[in-house]
């Protein structure tokens, strides 16, 4: 429906007058469909006119009430409280919104379309733990409403936090907030990818007992987060401001992840001290490390000179993956371990250098977090 003005509620308020048996609801809701057709057809609504509130009032030989009485007062009122109830509606999953199907010589249909909410139930839980964390410490309510409450999405909520811990004399918050606002509107995977990495961290980190902990306290899940933005950036071939991305992430986290480097889905890095991903490294999905890991090359040669991590891989704590090498699926590296060949899917290697000493122990090691070796 067109934007109301005074001149549509007064029309509306006379037909109401004239015709009790009329409900503001349904005047307006056929003053929406009038528009819908408008807009289809670039033609006025055979009975309701043009799509305004007007137009729908006056095509019924209805004109406009000379004196503001009494009952004319009420029937504004009813009009106006229908049109704020309309405009708020109740929740998205239940509202309804009319459409013109066909005109059929000259009677119109109506179609009933209903308009389905997206249900988001990482983000639902997210915002009930920020409740309950203001009652918990109410210290913290201007942390958690500015980071978490104050936003309706977890897209817009990263992109704050994003902003927030990455502003620098360089580069203002609002600008970064802009960037970050295009990166997710552009891009769904980012929001998919955000998701999954929170839930991976909830379910691997037996530190994390809430989903709002890594948003607001985990440094490794905001460079990470921070990371695929500067990655889409990249990926758009805005490369000085992927690397501006990679350099505040690395200051600000100790966390430096080459923009062009390609990260899965479901990262969970531990502590994120420390870590250094080089620019041609592959790191697949359900990937977990820890601190002070690095994926880097051996040299100076240019090209494809970075390690290649497969799907649900274990890297411990100050391992070195060099080298243009691959990393099996469901393979485990040992803390300290200095790895510079090819590891088969499903193996542990430790060592400098690393070599196999056994099985991975499980179907999927960074899931079950186990650096344990297994009784020989």
């Amino acid at each position: 429906m067109r934007r109301l003005q005074i001149g549509d509620l007064l029309a509306g308020a006379g037909y109401l007058v004239a015709h009790p048996a009329a409900g503001a609801d349904a005047i307006l809701a056929e003053a929406h469909a009038a528009h819908r057709y408008f807009r289809r057809f670039e033609s006025p609504h055979p009975i309701w006119g043009n799509g305004s509130l007007m137009s729908r009032c006056l095509s019924a030989g209805q004109g406009m009430p000379v004196t503001l009485s009494p009952v004319i007062l009420e029937a504004l009122g009813r009009l106006c409280f229908a049109a704020v109830r309309r405009m708020s509606g109740p929740v998205p999953s239940s509202r309804h919104m009319l459409y013109i199907r066909s005109a059929i010589g000259g009677d119109v249909m109506l179609e009933t379309k209903f308009k389905v909410s997206q249900v988001d139930p990482v983000w639902n839980r997210v915002r009930e733990e920020a409740q309950d964390t203001i009652r918990a410490e109410p210290l913290l309510g201007g942390l958690v409403h500015s980071s978490i409450l104050h936003h309706a999405s977890l897209e817009r909520a990263l992109a704050y936090r994003f902003s927030l811990k990455l502003a620098s004399g360089e580069m203002s918050e609002q600008i970064l907030r802009e960037i970050a606002d295009e990166a997710y509107s552009a891009d769904s995977s980012l929001g998919a990818a955000a998701r999954a990495d929170l839930m991976a961290i909830y379910d691997r980190d037996p530190a994390c007992h809430r989903y709002l902990q890594p948003i607001l306290f985990f440094k490794g899940y905001q460079a990470v987060q921070a990371y695929r933005i500067g990655h889409w950036l990249w990926e758009q071939g805005r490369r000085d401001l992927a690397y501006f991305v990679q350099m505040r992430v690395s200051e600000a986290f100790g966390v430096d992840i080459h923009p062009a480097a390609k990260v899965g889905k479901g990262l969970m890095i531990d502590h994120a001290h420390s870590i250094v991903i080089g620019e041609t490294a592959v790191v697949g999905d359900n990937v977990s490390m820890l601190h002070s890991v690095t994926l880097g090359g051996t040299g100076k040669e240019d090209g494809d000179r970075h390690p290649k991590i497969g799907d649900g891989v274990l890297i411990g704590a100050g391992a070195k993956v060099l080298g243009n090498i691959h990393i099996g699926h469901c393979s485990r590296i040992a803390a300290g371990s200095v790895v510079l060949q090819d590891v088969p899917p499903c193996k542990t290697v430790a060592g400098v250098p690393a070599r196999i000493v056994g099985e991975a122990g499980c179907d999927t090691p960074s899931v079950s977090m186990d650096h344990r070796f297994a009784d020989s």
